[in-house]
């Protein structure tokens, strides 16, 4: 009798596992149905400075990127594929599917990477369409609402609005307008939010934009990454061998997060109805492999604007590898396209819709040309590119040139003088395609303060211009997290407008020994705030775990901080917030920023 109950007990079990199982196969089936019968997801990642060589699918003997390879194997890959020499330009046309230069975006700092909070974003679009949407990493087109992530579209954002960041361990990221402590490798710690937005949001469709910072610099990655590659001879120097090392190991732990992600996806039943695009935004910064292509990070040539673009959508886009002219233009329209959204009458695309073509229905896009431009904070027509099929003109101060890629892929042979009416119909081309897209002119920055949706507004040492007897410490242009080392009397001033009338509570962050009695006057319109420091702060460098130790960007240190009281304002279309020093005793004082806070009414 206790064989035959133990026998029974074992069928039961049985029994109770078959029925668990079909119960859990149905639900699993129609969680699937109910997903493909929704729009797709989409997740878009961007790499910072990871060029076209930056791959193992691009010829790379000593870094391998399987899970990108992967992509290329299971979706389409786009061959020809372009976009912008430098950061901000990309990622705004990435956002907007317009040229950089018509959204206002010229170069990638002090403002001229600010993009019009007018322009329609792809967030926008589909926040509009009912998706979810959250942003995860380097923005860099607009620090301040409305041109920040939330002020564009996006729900969530954790990440940072400027051109680079000081640390990648540990570090404070800006989260919906506040800072917010990380722990561990910057890289992951954007993935890892970008995948908890998705398990937050996966019943619903959900937009994840996650533009990640590396591999740019600082020169860091953890040692499980570095280790592997610091002893390879690249066949360079001592110095530039460890960065490249450094810049592979941080190319492989993206592409280590890359594939935990999509392993996410297919635990999660939700890879059939996400597309996932993976590009980069400009060409390498610094010399290492980077295939037959001519320049760099902030050249015209083909080795700056052409990066690989891969988009996988399971069970949708058939595996192929696309040889027509594409570029960072047209994903706006194309997911869209793939998404069943409708573009809005006020959007004017410069991109295309590529749905049929990366689904087999449409061959061929036909000749269309590629337009490419770069300069700094003049803003001219002397540097750019047109590629047209096989050729690619270029244009620098002046020096002309037409290039025949299909014969001469390293741009080595000028054909200007043999195709003399080739070269001038692409420089006409050019030139009134610039004439077109800077039609609109260009704005200076401007600070927007009094935004109920933004209270905390930094004005930062990089965003200003100073006078007086002052520097900034890290570079003469003042990059993003620099800051002034006064030395006598001076004065630092912001660009602001106050929206709505308000009351502010301003403090200064500084540092210093030796500088008590230093005297501050904060000046907006007719209002003054004064403050004397009355003790010397001295700053405590933080971790800086650079393999190769940064040459113009600011470490983060510590800093004093020196509260100015509360100013109340009436609304300013357009005025000068002034900070006032009367540096006092022999030290050098450090000025970091000025963080205002508007007071909510209770």
């Amino acid at each position: 009798m206790e064989k035959f109950n133990k026998i029974y007990s074992l069928k039961g079990n049985a029994l109770i596992c078959v029925v668990c199982s079909l119960l859990f196969a149905s639900c699993t089936a129609k969680v699937v149905q109910e997903q493909t019968q929704r729009p797709p997801n989409v997740i878009v990642i961007l790499t910072d400075d990871q060029g076209w060589g930056d791959f193992s699918h691009t010829g790379n003997e000593y870094l391998k990127t399987p899970h990108f390879d992967k992509m290329t194997e299971e979706g389409a890959v786009l061959d020809k594929f372009y976009v912008s020499p430098v950061c901000a330009p990309t990622r705004a046309s990435v956002l907007t599917g317009r040229y950089h230069l018509r959204t206002g975006v010229s170069f990638v700092t002090r403002g001229r990477e600010n993009m019009r909070s007018e322009e329609v974003t792809i967030a926008e679009v589909f926040k509009e369409a009912g998706y979810a949407t959250g942003c995860f990493g380097k923005w860099h087109n607009g620090a301040h609402y409305p041109e920040n992530p939330q002020g564009q579209g996006f729900d969530t954002f954790l990440g940072f609005t400027s051109g680079h960041w000081s640390n990648y361990f540990d570090t404070e990221l800006e989260y919906n307008g506040e800072m917010k402590p990380t722990k561990g490798f910057i890289t992951d710690v954007l993935m890892d939010e970008t995948i908890q937005f998705i398990d937050a949001h996966k019943d619903e469709p959900f937009l994840a934009f996650v533009p990640l910072n590396a591999p740019h610099t600082p020169y860091q990655v953890p040692d499980k990454y570095f280790d592997k590659y610091k002893d390879i001879d690249f066949g360079y120097d001592k110095k530039q061998n460890k960065k490249i090392a450094t810049i592979y190991g941080m190319c492989e732990n993206i592409d280590d997060n890359l594939g935990k992600l999509m392993q996410h996806l297919k635990d999660q039943e939700l890879e059939k109805n996400t597309i996932v695009v993976f590009l980069s935004d400009n060409g390498p910064q610094g010399a290492r492999y980077n295939g037959p292509w001519r320049g760099g990070k902030t050249s015209v040539h083909e080795g700056g604007t052409l990066v690989p673009c891969a988009i996988q959508w399971k069970g949708h886009i058939p595996n192929s590898s696309k040889s027509s002219l594409t570029a960072h233009i047209d994903l706006m329209p194309t997911l869209m396209g793939l998404a069943g959204i409708e573009k809005p009458e006020n959007i004017q695309f410069d991109g295309m819709d590529l749905s049929n073509y990366l689904m087999g229905t449409s061959d061929d896009l036909g000749e269309r040309n590629l337009y490419t431009h770069m300069t700094n904070f003049e803003i001219t027509a002397d540097r750019g590119a047109v590629r047209q099929g096989d050729y690619r003109f270029t244009t620098e101060y002046g020096d002309v040139g037409l290039y025949n890629l299909k014969e001469d892929p390293s741009e080595k042979n000028n054909l200007k003088d043999q195709l003399p009416e080739k070269t001038q119909e692409l420089k006409t081309a050019f030139e009134n395609w610039y004439k077109d897209v800077t039609s609109a002119g260009f704005s200076d920055l401007k600070i927007p303060m009094g935004y109920t949706e933004s209270p905390r507004v930094v004005l930062a040492a990089h965003e200003s211009n100073g006078k007086g007897d002052l520097a900034f410490k890290a570079n003469v242009n003042g990059w993003a997290h620099d800051w002034y080392q006064v030395k006598g009397e001076a004065e630092v001033q912001w660009p602001v407008q106050v929206i709505q009338p308000s009351t502010f509570n301003v403090k200064l962050k500084y540092a210093g020994i030796d500088i008590i009695g230093s005297e501050m006057e904060f000046i907006i319109g007719d209002k003054v705030l004064s403050a004397t420091i009355h003790q010397d702060f001295i700053p405590k460098a933080l971790p800086t775990p650079d393999r190769v130790m940064r040459e113009q960007e600011a470490k983060e240190q510590t800093w004093g901080i020196l509260d100015l009281g509360s100013i109340t304002l009436p609304s300013i279309d357009q005025t000068t917030a002034s900070l006032i020093i009367k540096k006092k005793g022999k030290g050098i004082l450090e000025i970091k920023e000025i963080e205002t806070r508007k007071v909510t009414a209770q």
